[in-house]
């Protein structure tokens, strides 16, 4: 996980069709939300709170696909499924440590790609 990640919006543009306006308000929200998202969950994994690493896990996996970044949600999908049946919990750390690294290199992406989104409108 520690190669560099390219943020890929492609998935988004074709839901939003082309608005711009549309894509930047969900990154907006992406970059307002999903940092809470990732601090309750390692709140959660440290306190070996399963069910809720799990709830939370559920909630931060499909706004993963929404930034072209589908090995992270398959990955955040391990760790719900882990954290749901209780097995392999030795695994949850781990991987979420790989995802939130990668999510801090998706934070500046979005920025920078707003930035980009922004100027053109």
């Amino acid at each position: 996980m520690s190669k560099e990640f390219k943020v890929d919006l492609t998935y988004l543009n074709d839901i939003a069709g082309g608005n711009a306006e549309f894509v930047i308000d969900m990154i907006d929200i992406f970059l307002e939300q999903t940092p809470g998202y990732f601090e309750e969950l390692g709140g959660a994994i440290q306190q070996q709170n399963w069910k809720l690493t799990g709830d939370v896990a559920h909630k931060i996996k499909p706004t993963l696909a929404f930034v072209g970044a589908e090995d992270l949600r398959v990955k955040m999908a391990g760790i719900e499924a882990n954290a749901r049946g209780q097995v392999n919990l030795e695994t949850i750390p781990g991987d979420f440590e790989a995802i939130n690294q990668t999510c801090m290199q998706i934070y500046e992406g979005l920025k920078e790609a707003r930035i980009e989104l922004a100027s053109k409108l």
